[in-house]
């Protein structure tokens, strides 16, 4: 559930001691969920990476299962992204004990996004346990370890396979690529982003960030296009790029991935689904949705 704030009139604040005042938050800023020591300042000396390493590391030898998600994951896939944020899954039951970890032991203070993230960004954020990293609190400069529950993205666990721990940086941290950590197969990650675009109405912001997922990790991780994306109109440069044969090997590796069932795709329709787009049959915002009452 969404936290709630209660914003007192400027008349009843005017009556009031001033440190009863309450201003709404503003859309440029996270907050803190809860009033932090202000020894928790000083773990902002360290870099971001640097206290992502060392929760992480605390996790794990809790015994919590971390998932790679999102950005770090679509890197690791070719897509040339600026990690701002760090993203893991955690197993539902699981999600209490790391973020009690993260937040007592580890001292990092857990955020509230802003009202208009959570409009935009839809259950990326209402979904999301944040943990700032950074001692900036604007939304333009924060940055944030990130855990999901992980039935968000609903892999199995023959979907998942140890890799190492890969963080920004990690060639001053031993431990992150000494470390492994669980990461999702690639036909595991398109069939996961297409389950979950089923599972959101067409206009859901959810739904539409999904979107705009699949199409860059088509383009860079599919076709191996360095730019990710081209002009299909500019038959030179699709001549130059070879973009027909890119296409065609595309397909072929998912219909592999259909014949060996990689997919976990007893109907099918994933399979149709990501090879019509791939195929330019279709487009991504032409997958299914759910119905707006979903």
């Amino acid at each position: 559930m969404s936290p709630t704030l209660t914003i007192l009139s400027d008349e009843y604040a005017v009556q009031q001691p001033w440190s009863l005042r309450l201003t709404k938050q503003s859309s440029n800023e996270y907050r803190n969920a809860r009033p932090y020591a202000a020894s928790t300042t000083n773990l902002h000396d360290l870099s971001p990476e640097e206290l992502v390493n060392m929760a992480l590391t605390a996790l794990q030898q809790a015994g919590i299962e971390l998932v790679e998600w999102k950005t770090l994951l679509y890197r690791r896939m070719g897509v040339p992204l600026v990690v701002k944020d760090f993203h893991y899954l955690v197993p539902d039951e699981q999600l209490p004990l790391a973020s009690r970890l993260i937040e007592e032991d580890q001292g990092l203070p857990r955020s509230v996004p802003p009202p208009l993230l959570l409009k935009t960004g839809g259950d990326f954020y209402a979904k999301a346990s944040m943990y700032r990293v950074t001692r900036s609190t604007s939304v333009a400069l924060a940055q944030h370890l990130v855990l999901y529950p992980a039935s968000i993205a609903a892999f199995s666990p023959s979907d998942l396979e140890p890799q190492p721990r890969c963080l920004p940086g990690a060639v001053s941290l031993p431990d992150a690529v000494s470390e492994t950590i669980l990461v999702p197969k690639e036909p595991a990650v398109y069939a996961s982003i297409l389950r979950m675009m089923r599972s959101y109405p067409r206009y859901d912001p959810t739904r539409i960030t999904l979107e705009s997922d699949l199409s860059e990790l088509i383009g860079y991780n599919l076709y191996g296009l360095e730019g990710g994306y081209l002009d299909v109109d500019d038959e030179d440069l699709c001549e130059e790029l070879e973009v027909d044969r890119r296409i065609e090997d595309a397909v072929h590796k998912v219909e592999m991935w259909r014949m060996t069932n990689q997919l976990g795709d007893d109907e099918g329709w994933i399979a149709d689904d990501l090879a019509d787009v791939v195929s330019g049959r279709q487009t991504v915002e032409d997958i299914p949705w759910a119905d707006a009452h979903h």
